[in-house]
């Protein structure tokens, strides 16, 4: 006898709840319609994974580097108006400028330093002055950068939690603006010490594809849920040897082949296909950027090869997971697919 009634009422009630829950979590049914039929057999005792959330992004305050302030004087603005400096410092001092976004900042720095070190000045004192400025303004050009990228209310929609898993039909073919935008990030961070011409249009609308995307987020949410729920999974069939095998296991094979080897699988290859094409973009952003630690922090979560990363955790997971049901299946002599 492997099956358990009153288990049964239990996950259908559970599975009633998440049905009635938006496409973000629809990942999240089929995860657990995998747990409750195998929850059906007497073998086994799976419980749902309790609420665990990844760590959340930092508030602002936390993610953002302080930049040095440039001020010039009156008598300085007007000599310098016959070339860019004038322009763009005025610029800075305007009332917008003094309450610009990250984004707008970190282009200004870049005009900036441009300006100051291809504008001839003939007053030595403030030649000096200026180069100064312009000297320091490069050493922090990663810290503009990493803030325009990172601590913005487009990196806020990003990374947040609250979006879900990605869907259950994501395909890479949804996030080539994405990884479009991102290309175009990295190329600007490689290249910040010959200061590149930026197009401000094309900056905040890659910028506006983040948030859009809402992709690192939803990537996050989805490592970290499908590694529980398949570590609930592996914790109970790894337990389970020669002296179950029979109807028993052949009853959770007939599950694993119908939840995870046709649904479940297939998501995670296609979560993992889209990581493949994202991540290494992110991290390498992220080198590029002076972060804060706390931001530092944040994205190790992302690193495709720190051990305690979430996506390494999930990598792992899911190896422990195949390598308990192949083991349990090669002991009862038992093949995938209808193979013996």
């Amino acid at each position: 006898m492997y099956f358990n009634p009153f288990k049964t009422i239990i996950w259908l009630s559970i599975i009633i709840l998440l049905s009635g829950c938006d496409s973000r979590f629809k990942a999240e049914l089929l995860l657990s319609e995998y747990l409750q039929d195998l929850n059906r057999s007497q073998l086994i005792e799976l419980e749902e994974p309790a609420i665990v959330m990844p760590t959340a992004l930092a508030p602002a305050r936390y993610r953002q580097n302080t930049l040095s302030t440039f001020d010039v004087s009156l008598l300085d603005f007007l000599s310098l108006q016959r070339c860019e400096i004038g322009i763009v410092a005025g610029r800075k001092n305007s009332i917008l400028g003094r309450v610009m976004l990250d984004s707008q900042r970190f282009l200004y720095e870049v005009d900036i330093i441009r300006a100051i070190e291809s504008c001839p000045i003939t007053d030595s004192a403030l030649e000096k002055e200026l180069m100064a400025v312009a000297q320091q303004k490069r050493i922090e050009l990663p810290k503009a950068f990493g803030n325009a990228i990172f601590n913005g209310e487009e990196s806020e929609a990003f990374f947040s939690l609250s979006n879900g898993f990605l869907p259950l039909n994501y395909s890479t073919a949804k996030q080539q603006s994405l990884l479009n935008a991102l290309t175009r990030f990295v190329k600007i961070g490689n290249s910040l010490d010959a200061l590149p011409v930026i197009p401000g249009s094309v900056f905040e609308q890659d910028l506006k594809q983040l948030m859009d995307s809402e992709y690192a987020g939803r990537l996050l949410f989805s490592l970290m849920h499908v590694r529980r729920y398949l570590d609930q999974v592996t914790s109970q069939i790894s337990l389970l040897g020669e002296e179950d095998c029979g109807a028993p296991v052949n009853y959770l094979k007939q599950q694993f082949e119908v939840h995870y080897v046709k649904q479940v699988q297939p998501y995670m290859g296609r979560l993992s296909q889209s990581a493949y094409q994202v991540l290494p973009l992110l991290n390498e952003l992220a080198q590029l950027s002076h972060l804060t630690a706390e931001m530092q922090a944040f994205l190790t979560q992302y690193d495709m090869t720190a051990s305690q990363s979430e996506w390494q955790r999930y990598q792992m997971a899911s190896q422990r997971h195949a390598k308990a049901w192949s083991t349990l299946l090669n002991v009862c002599g038992m093949g995938v697919g209808g193979q013996s």
